[in-house]
């Protein structure tokens, strides 16, 4: 029995070796820069999500101070929705959601505006809904961006109106509360 090799001689004689110590640590080092590449490219992917109310999601490169056409046109999308298409029981709440998407002093003008006009009393003697539907809605770029937005709005029982204005929207921050990262300076309807 004294003849049979235990083990940890064989292993004892492996590590001797200086072939095996040799390929052990290119080994490692092969594991050792793999992980390393592996780590650099999922960390340095510059990609944010910045999720838009009623769960529309939007996927940036980078973050950059631009804002796209797209992003623009989402934008003016809410805001005329939510100024023009409403009913008795949300009212109040739509017409704060589309002044919040205003500058403070544009913010000002147009709820004293909507406060003074007859549009409160209309709206609560109105039975159902008031619906805008939008039939263009056109950019251009720039600093302001530049947009015009068409559509019909419809009481009713009535015939459809025609709705037409022109807005300018600068870029400011994105918050939690603007994730747009817009804001409107300018409202002139036609």
């Amino acid at each position: 029995m004294a003849d049979r090799v235990k083990y940890y001689e064989i292993y004892g004689e492996l590590v001797k070796s200086k072939v095996f110590l040799q390929r052990l640590v290119i080994g490692l080092l092969v594991v050792n820069a793999l992980l390393a590449v592996i780590s650099f490219v999922a960390f340095s992917r510059p990609a944010q999500t910045f999720v838009i109310k009623d769960g529309y999601a939007y996927a940036a490169q980078g973050y950059s101070d631009g804002r796209s056409v797209h992003e623009v046109r989402r934008f003016c999308f809410e805001f005329a929705k939510n100024l023009l298409e409403f009913n008795r029981d949300d009212f109040n709440d739509k017409i704060k959601n589309a002044l919040q998407m205003c500058s403070q002093e544009l913010e000002f003008v147009m709820y004293k505006t909507i406060k003074e006009s007859e549009i409160p009393r209309i709206v609560q003697n109105t039975n159902g809904t008031i619906k805008f539907e939008i039939s263009e809605i056109l950019i251009k770029a720039g600093d302001p961006f530049k947009a015009r937005v068409t559509g019909r709005q419809m009481f009713p029982g009535q015939e459809m109106i025609d709705v037409i204005f022109d807005l300018d929207i600068t870029t400011v921050s994105r918050t939690e509360d603007n994730p747009f990262g817009l804001k409107i300076i300018n409202f002139k309807q036609s």
